[in-house]
Formats: structure tokens, sequence, C-alpha cells
């Protein structure tokens, strides 16, 4: 007890730098916490099928003109029942996934926005799913069946039973529910609340399921418990080709691998990356926090020596003293948990937003090791170093002053902050500096005011006068629609050599004469399409096939039609900076629906809502939902604004500690050198003189540092941006730029806490020797 009241008052002795330590501890483990239960959420995604080492994914890789394209997900339909059939031994089951469903259900006139996807009756004994209720194996084989998670059927129904309950989707479709399943956590790449049945698709031909292309679908195998997982991948391209039909292989070539569904999206090279800089960030905010505190409890040795000296002369051992100031360490680290804890209640929804993830989900039961070994790691660097440092102070310091001696030891924790500032600064104006890039990008069309939506209203009269009620809306300039947007991507073609071999994929789309002129496209040269046998091109397209200037009226064989080509188009970008630029083909359609696209009159935010109104009521058995093109494409770009705002807080805590640690070296130099400094002044030395000598001896360590740490970030950088097509043009002189401002930073605050001694009266310090 006496221990603890002795740790207590020496607290409350030196409460201005215990406050400075709570709160530079608390910043830091907020930041590094959340960044590692950020990592750690991210390394645990999939794991909560049963069984999941058992459980693959099918990968497709598809061949043309001797070029190997990428592995995708989207695989043709028959490859999984094909594997099940032909690995009886090793495959316990498989299935079929289909993402064909995007509107919303309907219980009366209530709507529910739930994800939803088709999927074949062994969906569930396949990814280890369980159900709750009902039979998918029997119900998932007829046509209009949906089986809902526990959490969408409590908010559908309440506590009634849903089996045999109809919903009503998309305000066309009947689907009867006969069974309910578990709910899946945030960490699941595939979370759908309702699987509809896949005879649903199949008899109303939304899709090829076929072993002639229709890759739509993603699809994954189940192996049996301790099976050869080797067995399938080495025998699955000759399963393929015994399937193929001849014709195709001539024309392409197409194979497919498993892979452990455990390893699919942790091995991303996007999520690898973002984890590893995620990493980095909470190991330097860690680290620096940790050595900011050791840096402030030793720069307290001159002024605490002599009670630790009485502490002995008083009988304490040497472990009597480092167990106390463990003690000290171990009630800081609570006050800086306790701080954090205020931080995230405080901003929850922001932190949320930052992280792209709610805390009860970071900090799940399962991941509560995360914080547990930041502490712990905290404690041991912050309490041990220190603590030892303590207890090897001699009693004799009771009848002497003492003195630190050299200060060499501040010196590297002091380089480490410096460098790690740098690092974050670096860091955070380059991903500022893109996710401002890439979003005002301009994407060769014109976003500004334009709205789209899904939307089909039949053929012929149905279509044209829907087409007359949109142009009659006087807050529409504009109105035209394609087959799909540019936001969201087009659907892809193979183009065909003169021999019939396929040559490369193409993304297409079909659209009116005027869809060009409303979505502000340039027409490089001839004119849009005004025929089913007519194409326009992209200037990429028209380089792909070594045109040259002699595109217009060049034949074209795709999907074993003819085209001629009647317009080239000046290159636009479709989806995202994220890819390169693609290329594009245009065909004609007279109809009007599929994705209907306006441009609003300004303001632009009550006319959509307007529109959305006017529609709904206009067309009441269709669920027409138009979305700001604009809106669309900052979606692309979330997860970007979302590390930007993540490196931002990073830099702010690591500044604030970094200053925070700068200060206290600073207070404490002052007060070892002030007799010398005194005896300077008095044989002639002038106040510039002095703040020229404080401030070189930390330009000696901040120099380094903050090359070292900009270096740093530049390599960094660079790896972060190669998920980029386009990247912002940044010069060297921007890394100059940023480590002389944070060398003028270091420099200003010496000379802010240098001051005062710097213009005393030299006697004030001598005086008291």
């Amino acid at each position: 007890m006496k221990q603890i009241y002795y740790v207590i008052q020496t607290l409350l002795r030196g409460r201005g730098s215990n406050i400075i330590k709570v709160v530079s501890l608390g910043l830091g483990l907020t930041m590094s916490i959340l960044l590692f239960a950020r990592v750690a959420f991210e390394q645990s995604y999939d794991t909560c099928y049963k069984d999941y080492d058992n459980l693959y994914q099918i990968f497709s890789i598809f061949t043309a003109n001797g070029e190997q394209f990428q592995p995708q997900k989207q695989n043709c339909g028959p490859v999984a029942g094909a594997i099940l059939e032909n690995f009886p031994q090793e495959v316990e089951a498989a299935t079929s996934v289909a993402y064909f469903l995007g509107a919303p259900l309907y219980n009366g006139t209530v709507r529910f926005d739930a994800r939803t996807l088709l999927a074949d009756s062994l969906f569930f004994r396949t990814m280890g799913i369980e159900v709750l209720s009902g039979n998918p194996e029997k119900e998932l084989m007829q046509q209009d069946v949906i089986f809902l998670s526990a959490r969408l059927a409590r908010k559908i129904f309440g506590d009634e039973d849903p089996i045999g309950k109809v919903l009503n989707y998309d305000k066309e479709m009947q689907f009867t529910v006969k069974g309910t399943y578990v709910d899946l956590p945030d960490n699941a790449t595939m979370r759908p609340e309702g699987v509809v049945s896949m005879p649903t698709g199949w008899n109303r031909g939304w899709s090829n399921y076929s072993w002639r292309g229709g890759d739509s679908y993603y699809e994954y195998i189940r192996f049996r418990p301790g099976a050869d997982k080797g067995v399938v991948n080495a025998r699955l391209d000759a399963l393929i080709q015994k399937y193929r039909p001849e014709e195709d292989k001539k024309a392409y070539g197409y194979t497919a691998f498993v892979k452990p569904i455990r390893d699919v999206y942790r091995n991303e090279d996007q999520v690898k990356r973002m984890d590893f800089i995620m990493s980095i960030l909470a190991l330097a905010i860690l680290f620096i926090a940790a050595l900011n505190y050791v840096l402030i409890s030793i720069s307290s040795l001159t002024y605490r020596a002599k009670a630790v000296g009485v502490h002995k002369c008083s009988g304490a051992s040497g472990g009597t003293v480092f167990s106390m100031f463990l003690l000290e360490t171990g009630i800081i680290i609570v006050l800086a948990l306790m701080l954090m804890g205020l931080i995230l209640l405080n901003f929850q929804e922001f932190i949320e937003d930052t992280t792209a993830a709610k805390l009860s989900v970071l900090f799940a039961p399962d991941r509560i090791w995360v914080p547990s070994a930041v502490v712990l790691a905290l404690f041991i660097v912050g309490g041990v170093l220190p603590g030892r440092l303590f207890a090897r102070i001699p009693v004799s310091q009771v009848f002497r002053r003492y003195t630190e001696g050299k200060k060499g030891w501040k010196r590297p924790l002091l380089f480490v902050q410096f460098a790690g500032v740098a690092f974050i600064c670096g860091l955070m104006y380059v991903v500022m500096a893109q996710y401002n890039y890439v979003k005002d990008k301009d994407m060769g069309y014109d976003p500004h005011c334009v709205a789209s939506a899904n939307a089909y209203f039949g053929k012929d009269e149905e279509s044209e006068s829907a087409l007359h009620f949109f142009r009659g809306l006087p807050y529409i300039e504009e109105v035209s629609c394609a087959i799909s947007s540019p936001v969201s991507s087009y659907s892809g073609s193979m183009v065909e050599g003169e021999g019939g071999q396929s040559l490369f994929s193409t993304r297409t789309s079909r659209a009116p004469e005027d869809y060009f002129k409303m979505m502000g496209m340039t027409l490089k040269e001839g004119r849009p399409a005004r025929a089913t046998d007519e194409i326009v091109v992209n200037e990429a397209f028209a380089e792909r096939m070594r045109w040259g200037n002699k595109a217009l009226n060049h034949p074209l064989r795709m999907e074993g039609k003819n085209y001629k080509v009647v317009g080239v188009l000046k290159d636009f970008h479709i989806g995202s900076f994220y890819e390169p630029q693609d290329v594009i083909i245009f065909g004609y359609t007279r109809t009007f629906g599929n994705t209907v696209h306006v441009r609003l009159k300004e303001p632009f935010t009550e006319n959509l809502r307007r529109l959305n109104k006017d529609v709904a009521e206009a067309y009441p058995g269709k669920t027409i939902d138009f979305e700001g093109m604009e809106q669309q494409i900052l979606r692309e770009y979330n997860p970007v604004r979302v590390f930007s705002n993540a490196t931002i807080l990073a830099a702010v805590t690591m500044f604030f500690i970094m200053l925070m640690g700068l200060i206290g070296y600073t207070t404490d130099e002052v007060r070892r050198r002030s007799k010398e400094i005194a005896i300077r002044k008095v044989n002639g030395a002038e106040s510039i003189g002095i703040l020229e000598l404080l401030s070189k001896d930390i330009l000696y360590v901040a120099g380094p540092a903050v090359i070292i740490g900009t270096l740093a970030s530049w390599y960094v950088n660079g790896m972060w941006m190669e998920q980029f097509a386009a990247q912002v043009p940044l010069s060297w002189i921007v890394y100059v730029l940023i480590a002389l401002t944070i060398l003028i930073i270091i420099v200003a605050c010496v000379i802010w806490k240098s001051w005062k001694i710097a213009n005393e009266n030299p006697v004030n310090s001598i005086k008291s020797e």
C-alpha cells in the first residue's frame, strides 16, 4: 500500500508532464489500436464458414490470340458441377452463384433493400452456412423460392413465422419464403440477405449457363476432410477440355483452377498493399508514442533522483523502485485507455467512417487480442526501460545533485520520432493529392448534374411513351439511355479475326443516336450508329486493331455477327482510374430504357428528389431509383477517401506526440545547460547565438531523420500508387518542401522553448549554483 501511495504522490507532483504523457499515449493507443484492429479484421475475412480450410473458390483463365488474360472469379456455369461429378472421392459439394438480382423486395407496399443472389441447391452445404429452417437442397431446385437471413426475416416479418410467406421482387416477381439461415458477419466477402433459387434465373433466360461463354458465375467447392486438394488442380484443365466444344477450342482458350477461400481476399494486391501500409503506420505510431513516453520519463531523472535515493535509504531495493515505476506506468496507461474510450465514444461515427468498419466489429471478442497485445507492448517498452534506469540510481544521490551526463540516449529517441513524422506527412500529402486528382480528373464525359437508373419499359409504344414522359419533365435538360453506364462499366464481347479466331475482349454497349451528345462525349470522326449493323469504336480500340486513320467504314466481326465502323469516339474512362483505358464499342438501339440517363437543371439535389417522386407516381409498378453520377464516381474512390482520412489522423497524432517529445527534450536541455548558457552570455555571447547553438544541436538529429523518413514515404507512396492507372504528377520538389516544412516547425519549437533563457539575465542562473 505504501508503494501505491508514493506512486500516486509522485504522479500528482509531476501532473504537468503526466498530463502530456496521458494525452500522447491516449492518442497513440487510439490510432495504433484502430489500425492494427483493421488489419486483423482484413486478415480474418472468410473464416466465418464452417471448416473454411476445406472451402475453395474457382477461378477461370481465358486466352485469346495468344494472350492470356488475368484470372477472374467469374466462371462458365457448369464448371463447379463438373468438378463435383468427376472428383467424388475428393469433393463433397459444389455450388454456382450469380449476382443478377439488385432490386428491392416488397412485403405488400413496404420496401426492403437487401442483398440477394441466385444460388443452386447445394449452396448452403458447400459454403458451410447453418440453415435454421427449411430444406435448401430440395427447395432451391424450384423456381421463385427464396431463403432469408435471420436478420432480414425479423426485419420483414417480426416474430411471425416467415415460412410460406410471399415477397414481391422489383414489383415484378413473387418469391415464396421456404427457409432461413444464420446471419453472416461483416468479414465475409459474400453476405447475402436473401438467397433465390437458381432456376428462377434459368427459366427466365437471364444468362447463358453452358460451356460456351456465359462467364457470369461465382463458383465454390468443398473438399472432403483429409482429401488431396492438389488432385483437382492437376487434372482440372483436362476435365474442362473434355466438355468444351471443339469449335470453341479453336476460337479461344479456357481453363480454371481452385484456390482456398481463406486466401482469396487477403491475397488481393490492393488488400495486401493496404494492410502492409496500415501495419507500418500502426507500428510507427505505437513506437513513437512509447519512445516519447520513455523520453519524458527519463528526462525527469534530474529532479527525481533524490526521491529515489531517499526510498533506498529507507530500505527500498532496486526491485522495489522498479516495481513502483511499473505501477506508475500502468496507472498512466489506464488513464490513456480511459481517454481512448472517451475519444471512441464521442467520435464513433467519424472513426467508423474512417476505418470503414464498426467499432463493435473491430473489437469483437475474437479480436480482443489486438488491443491487449498493443497495450502489453507499450507497457513493456514504456515501463521496463525507464524503470531499470530508475532502479539503478545509487543511494548517494541523496547527498549530491544528480546529473544525467551525456544525452546520447535521447537523440535516438528523437531521431525515430522525427523520421516517423516525416514519413507520415509525406504519405499523407500524396494520398490526399491522389484522392483529389482522381475524383476531379476529366473522365472523358460530363457527369455534372447527370443521374441514372435502371428501367425497362418494353419496346415500341411503351418505350416511346416513357421517353416522352421524361422529356416532358420541366427540370430535365436532356435524356437518353444506354446498356449500362460508364460508371458501372459495360459487358464484354469477343472480337473475332477474319478466320473466326478470337482476338481480344472489348467492352460493349448500345445507345440511341443522341447519347454521346447528352453525355458530353466527343466524336473524333464519323457519326453515331443509326442501324443495328453499325458501331462506333473508341480511339483505344482503333489503336488496338492497328487501323491508324482508316477506322471509318472498316468491317468488324464480333460474337458471330458482322458490323461496320461509322464513328470513332475520343477515349473516355469507364469504371474508375484504378483500371487503364479500355477498348470500347457502341452499337445502336432505338428502344428507350435499360439504363436511363438524364441531365437535370440546378438545383440538382432538389430536382433529383422531384424526379424520383414523379417517376414513382408515374410508374407505381416499377422500381426506378435515380442516383447522381458524380456520387457514383465518388463511391468508387471511397477506399481512397477513407485511407486519406486515416493518414490525416495518423499525421496529426504523430505530429502532436513528436512536439510533446521535442518540447520535453528542449526543456530538459535548457535546464541541464542553463549554467553553460549563462557563462557563454557572460563571455559575450548574444541571444541569437544561444538560439543558434540549441537549434543546431537539434538539427544534427532532425536533418538525417527527416531525410530518411521522407525517402521512406517516397518508397511506400510508390507502392501504394501502383493500384492507379492515372497518378497525380509529383516531382522531387514536393518531398523537399515537406522535409523543409517539418524542419522549420522543429526549429521554431526549439526557439520558442529556448527564448526565455536565451534572453534572461545570466546572473539568475549562476547564483542558484
